[in-house]
């Protein structure tokens, strides 16, 4: 399947035709019925173009090295919510319609996602993802950084068939600030002076920058003009933030059938969220101390987590930043209404999925 620039476009309809196939990726999401009806209508209209997307990634994974091609399947078929690709559709159908480019795009975005959790994944040390045994404790983790670093190239490689040097700019900005992301990351572990400033940044580059270029180059596929690409890339960093922040609750309040790995993971991992953060601050001062404590001497349990997610709990903590994570999910609708947009479905989709993103629970 190749797609070039100037390439013929096509329009999606809101039908739910095949609805179950197209929610495939969702199959791990626990959500109210309102949500569901909201994933049930966007996933339903895009169920054509995301089964091309779907087709493309086959494809574009495919190796002469059998097991590039086995590591990459086996998270690509693990399902995975496809927000990002499906950002890409909607965005380019807000901008104008959904093009073969379109397609493109959604999944080079995918397949740059992948590639983040693959290496993300051997850097965490993490066991499970999506429900599965991770790349790297199947293949190991010089074969898993090779598998990821491969999905990067083969994602550039068709940016550059495509010619579109602005894309090839967006998406190329995005990776580095998805690296920096990490880095900053591991550069605070373990640090109880963290700052909830960067906790927000570590949000904004690690997720937020790759949804803001996912929802950037679905207008420039459809050669939207640059308002409407300026307000889509604001709309998908600010929903990246949001999304990130209700990613931390679901660590401390999901379960393994939800999230697909283990439960409390990233404070293990030392990693100071926003709800950790907030947690701390809101406890009693020799109850912090002992907590700062544990965390520098990187002396925290599983028991250590199940403790501090209940004081959370008590201390009203978690409703407190989820109110952060939807006020952030409101900026990213306003950045949408500074444009009209050449679809007011598309438009609606949107604003749901930012009000989803926040609500989910995997």
């Amino acid at each position: 399947m190749k797609f070039g620039r100037g390439a013929g476009s096509g329009k999606v309809g809101a039908g739910k035709k095949g609805v179950c196939t197209v929610m495939k990726g969702f199959q791990r999401l626990v959500v109210g019925a309102r949500w569901g009806d909201i994933l049930s209508e966007v996933f339903g209209a895009l169920e054509k173009p995301l089964q091309q997307v779907e087709e493309f990634l086959r494809q574009a994974v495919q190796s002469s090295v059998r097991d590039v091609t086995a590591m990459a399947l086996h998270l690509l078929s693990a399902g995975g919510k496809r927000l990002r690709p499906a950002l890409t559709l909607l965005s380019a159908q807000f901008a104008g319609t959904i093009t073969p480019r379109a397609i493109l795009f959604a999944a080079v975005v995918e397949l740059m996602h992948t590639a983040t959790l693959i290496h993300d994944d051997v850097i965490d040390r993490a066991e499970m993802r999506r429900g599965r045994a991770s790349v790297h404790q199947l293949w190991g983790n010089e074969a898993a950084i090779m598998c990821g670093d491969h999905l990067y190239a083969r994602a550039f490689s068709i940016l550059a068939e495509d010619g579109d040097i602005e894309v090839i700019r967006t998406m190329a900005a995005a990776s580095s600030r998805v690296c920096e992301g990490e880095i900053l990351e591991l550069q605070l572990a373990f640090n109880p002076d963290i700052t909830p400033e960067q906790c927000l940044e570590i949000a904004r580059l690690k997720t937020a920058e790759l949804m803001a270029a996912a929802c950037k180059v679905g207008a420039l596929a459809t050669n939207g003009n640059g308002a409407i690409a300026e307000a889509l890339e604001n709309y998908g960093r600010y929903l990246g933030i949001a999304f990130q922040i209700a990613d931390d609750l679901l660590d401390w309040e999901g379960s393994v059938d939800e999230i697909g790995k283990p439960v409390g993971s990233d404070l293990l991992e030392g990693k100071i969220t926003l709800p950790v953060w907030h947690t701390l601050a809101a406890l009693p001062a020799e109850e912090r101390t002992r907590w700062r404590t544990l965390i520098a001497q990187r002396a925290i349990t599983s028991e250590h987590v199940e403790e501090l997610s209940r004081r959370a709990r008590q201390l009203g903590v978690l409703t407190m930043v989820r109110q952060i994570a939807d006020a952030y999910a409101q900026k990213a609708i306003l950045a949408l209404r500074a444009v009209e947009g050449k679809s007011q479905w598309a438009r609606r989709m949107l604003e749901r999925a930012a009000h989803f993103v926040v609500h989910r629970r995997a």
